[in-house]
Formats: structure tokens, C-alpha cells, sequence
């Protein structure tokens, strides 16, 4: 008997679902925003409901203090932001412990060291 292959046992996503999740896979906090491009209006809005309702995003107060992008604002004047779900994460096949939690290249404390030098 023939094995499945992973996209066939994986989630039905969109082109485009998959890119904002994969996106947000890529981010620090897992951040869905800033969504493409060519995603504006009422498309991006059916497409975040469609990920909000299969529990792959979920909105979030924003932090303002980290100029974290704003999706929408609260009915209290606070912003919302989306974040992908480890059940997001797991829709593209992604270990949510396997997903960027940091900036690539970041440490704990800044360096006085000058960045080394690179060949153009």
C-alpha cells in the first residue's frame, strides 16, 4: 500500500495562507503583519478570518512600546495584532519549537567589537 505524501496529510492551505504563515514562522513572535503585498482590503481581511477561524492566527494586544504592527484596533482603543499558532505552524510543517524565536544573529548583550570586514 502506497504511502501519503506530506501534502496530502498536511492542511488545505492557500498559496496565500501558506505565505503569511510561513512568514510569520520566519518572524520574531511569530508576527503574521506585516501580510504581502498584494493583499489589501477585504481580500486580507477574508483570508486573516479563514486563518483565524481554523485556529492558525490569533489576535494579540499589540505592543506599542515595540512598534509591533497593528492588524486592527480594539473596541478600548488598544491595537490588535496576529500571531500564527503552533497549529498554524504545524499546518506548513513547521515544530513550533523549531520556529524563530530571534532575531537571526542576535545576543544577549550589544558588542563594542567592530563588525568584521567583508569582501564586496
Amino acid at each position: 500500500m502506497a504511502r501519503p505524501d506530506a501534502k496530502t496529510t498536511m492542511t488545505q492551505l492557500s498559496d496565500t495562507q501558506a505565505l503569511i504563515l510561513r512568514s510569520a514562522a520566519a518572524r520574531l513572535e511569530h508576527l503574521a503583519l506585516p501580510l504581502p503585498d498584494r493583499l489589501r482590503g477585504g481580500a486580507a481581511g477574508k483570508v486573516v478570518r479563514a486563518l483565524l477561524a481554523k485556529g492558525f492566527l490569533e489576535e494579540v494586544d499589540a505592543d506599542m512600546h515595540k512598534d509591533a504592527p497593528v492588524w486592527r484596533e480594539s473596541g478600548d482603543g488598544h491595537g490588535v495584532t496576529l500571531v500564527a499558532t503552533g497549529a498554524g505552524l504545524a499546518a506548513i510543517g513547521i515544530d513550533s519549537e523549531d520556529a524563530l524565536t530571534a532575531p537571526a544573529g542576535a545576543t544577549e548583550a550589544a558588542t563594542d567589537a567592530p563588525a568584521p570586514d567583508t569582501r564586496t
